[in-house]
């Protein structure tokens, strides 16, 4: 008789064991297993702690109980944002993988993008040129067409375009440089301005005018 009893108090204490185990690691998983790491990959514009904040991750929220679409359908209000990839890892890490329209430019208080929207953002120091005059409907749709085709390590480098059209050429534009050097350029051959990096190497330093529009050639500024 002591030996059942025995047998079924050892039972009990195992099943109060495991009991205390199964709720332990419940108690672990939904309320101590918060997000330990972020990673952000392919991000330009907006930085690592802006992406955080649209993820609703700056609290570092459970990991189990967030799921990757609601980070993904969060991150996806910014207009910025083209597209976003959110992965769930072992270790509770989040890696978040975003593409960003690319901003053409500037003009009044608005950023146009490559999708050709104009959004007013908060923040107010995005390195894209200014367009700094009035450009005819008939003629923006096929600026925007040509600037998306332009490489970033040039689009940074122009301070401000105007739309400078001549009787012989409409569709001529005035870039001016970062670098203190003038570009004119006409829409046929805005893609041109993609060699501008390797022409302004061989001028050594000299400042001046490069003519894109009618013919190839710089002009040296006295």
């Amino acid at each position: 008789m002591n030996k059942r009893k025995l047998k079924k108090g050892a039972i009990f204490v195992l099943l109060l064991i495991l009991l205390v185990l199964v709720f332990s690691s419940i108690v672990y998983f939904v309320i101590g297993s918060e997000v330990k790491n972020i990673y952000i990959y392919g991000n330009t514009n907006l930085t690592d702690q802006e992406i955080i904040e649209l993820a609703k991750l700056q609290d570092y929220p459970n990991f189990y109980t967030t799921s990757s679409n609601k980070i993904e359908n969060n991150i996806k209000k910014n207009p910025l944002i083209k597209k976003v990839k959110v992965k769930k890892r072992f270790f509770q890490q989040v890696h978040i993988y975003i593409e960003e329209y690319k901003i053409l430019f500037k003009s009044d208080d608005k950023y146009t993008l490559e999708n050709e929207k104009e959004i007013t953002l908060l923040k107010d120091n995005y390195n894209v040129p200014i367009l700094i005059n009035y450009v005819p409907n008939t003629k923006m749709e096929s600026f925007i067409s040509k600037l998306k085709e332009v490489d970033d390590s040039v689009l940074i480098k122009i301070s401000e375009i105007k739309y400078d059209p001549t009787e012989l050429d409409e569709d001529r534009f005035l870039l001016y440089m970062n670098d203190d050097n003038y570009v004119y350029i006409t829409l046929t051959k805005l893609d041109l301005i993609n060699k501008y990096n390797d022409a302004i190497e061989q001028l050594e330093g000299k400042k001046g005018i490069l003519y894109l529009d009618s013919g190839n050639y710089f002009k040296i500024m006295k």
